[in-house]
């Protein structure tokens, strides 16, 4: 995993299979995504005049904290959104490092004491739903029941998951994801900034390319339209395309916030 971070001594830890999706999303919906205090930076994964907007659809198993703790292991469901290349501006009220940082304007788990920690303690924008996996299908919807967004993927040709140095195009894609999250205390809503880390075991991972599709049935983040992504077929798998699709199993950390000013500025 990551080092030299202090702030990830203490930690929640566990492991997950994790199906991510990165869209190209036009530059000025995502920039709707962002809180005052925030900004789109340079980035070159995706073309000019779009950004990347991360999703992932999880099976968090055995979290954890790395303390002794009445808290009792907890396994879910979570999905996120994810804007990386966000940067601290002007407006910010935060002083520190202007980044890149990884921001989620929303998340939506099935856990009630993950949903709680997350919100209290790291400033996540989490909300409570159902979800429901299948072998080709990960659907979240309201706990009154209405549809929130779905995944689906194409029945992979092989149960074989490779090391991730064996698919460069997910390079990119991993060096957007070591970017510290960025949250907004207190409960998400600001107006104060802080960061954690939430790292993975790239040693220890492994991957399969999947071809997906997305659908968003409600715009539960501003920009985010609801509708298919992409419009027509299917996303191509991680071994075809940057932009491409991933199924990934590491085991992960996601260590104490600390503010913008201790953020690495390398």
């Amino acid at each position: 995993m990551t080092p030299a971070n202090p702030f990830t001594a203490i930690n929640v830890n566990g492991t997950g299979t994790m199906r991510g999706v990165t869209l190209a999303l036009p530059a000025a919906k995502v920039r709707a995504m962002l809180p005052a205090g925030l900004e789109l930076g340079a980035q070159q994964v995706t073309p000019p005049g779009t950004h990347p907007v991360i999703l992932f659809f999880h099976d968090m198993f055995r979290a954890q904290m790395s303390i002794p703790t009445l808290l009792p292991n907890m396994t879910y469901h979570e999905h996120s959104i994810g804007i990386p290349f966000s940067y601290l501006n002007g407006r910010s009220m935060t002083p520190g490092v202007p980044g890149p940082y990884y921001f989620m304007p929303k998340l939506y788990l099935d856990n009630f004491l993950a949903t709680l920690g997350g919100i209290a303690f790291w400033g996540f924008a989490k909300e409570m739903a159902c979800v429901n996996v299948t072998r080709t299908s990960y659907t979240i919807t309201t706990l009154a029941g209405s549809p929130v967004t779905s995944l689906s993927w194409k029945e992979p040709q092989s149960d074989a998951f490779k090391p991730i140095a064996g698919y460069a195009n997910f390079e990119p894609v991993r060096q957007m994801l070591t970017q510290p999250i960025i949250s907004m205390l207190p409960a998400g809503m600001g107006p104060f900034f802080i960061l954690s880390d939430f790292d993975k075991d790239w040693d220890a991972a492994t991957m399969r390319p999947l071809e997906t599709r997305v659908q968003v049935d409600v715009e539960y983040v501003l920009g985010y339209q609801a509708g298919p992504y992409p419009a027509s077929q299917w996303s191509p798998g991680i071994d075809a395309s940057v932009l491409g699709s991933y199924e990934l199993r590491a085991p992960w950390r996601l260590g104490i916030p600390y503010p913008p000013m201790f953020a690495s500025s390398s």
